[in-house]
């Protein structure tokens, strides 16, 4: 079936079709903003709208306009440069979903703060070794209090026990310090590229201002580029 659909207008040939589509990038700044897959919360982001779209044909040209919005997402500065210069990598970067045509305007994101997320997650597995180490604790002194010979098999369960609070306390942790070093690299980064966007807009503002307020001065300026029209 022929989805396509065309009318005429004061402009010419309106076309409109399921496909036709309209993407668009935008900078938005102001407020704390917490956004899926980022340590920190932002007053720069990214915002990606995408619309219905449509074409006019007039003039002998093209026209293209955006209708409804179908699904508008905001990203970090950081989430924004991985996702146009990774490709092909898993599912790909996380985002921040605002408002779709289907379900309207989404539930604010949650913001997780990773220290006290990894402090937690350290503190529990700090609390089984601790567990692991009073029960081992009580089992000898059960053994000491009431065997004269201690077993082949008894050595073998305290022994046992030695090595699964060695993996916890040694291993574990190990391996949770060098995630947590890692995650912090992370929100350096994240922090840097959102210092990095605040100086830019304020640069931006002030240079506006600047241009407003000199405005007649400009215009007496000399044109430093000759353009010979003959």
């Amino acid at each position: 079936m022929d989805e396509l659909k065309k009318e005429k207008t004061q402009f010419g040939e309106r076309s409109t079709h399921p496909s036709y589509g309209m993407l668009a990038f935008s900078r938005r700044s102001g407020g704390k903003n917490t956004l899926f897959g980022s340590s920190i919360e932002h007053n720069n982001v990214i915002a990606l709208t995408l619309r219905h779209g449509e074409i006019t044909r007039g003039l002998n040209s093209d026209w293209y306009y955006g209708d409804k919005v179908i699904a508008e997402v905001e990203m970090s500065y950081a989430q924004f440069a991985e996702a146009i210069t990774s490709m092909n990598m898993g599912s790909g970067v996380p985002v921040t979903i605002r408002w779709t045509e289907k379900d309207g305007r989404m539930p604010e994101c949650n913001f997780i703060n990773k220290r006290e997320q990894f402090k937690d997650e350290f503190s529990e597995k700090m609390n089984k070794a601790n567990l692991e180490m009073k029960s081992l604790i009580t089992d000898v002194e059960e053994l000491f209090s009431g065997k004269k010979n201690i077993s082949q098999a008894d050595r073998k369960n305290i022994l046992s026990k030695l090595f699964s609070i060695q993996a916890e306390v040694s291993g574990n942790a190990k391996f949770a310090y060098e995630c947590f070093n890692e995650q912090m690299d992370k929100t350096v980064m994240e922090a840097k590229g959102e210092i990095e966007a605040f100086c830019q807009n304020k640069i931006n503002s002030i240079t506006q201002a600047a241009l407003v307020e000199q405005a007649n001065n400009i215009k007496c300026l000399e044109n430093p580029v000759n353009i010979d029209m003959d």
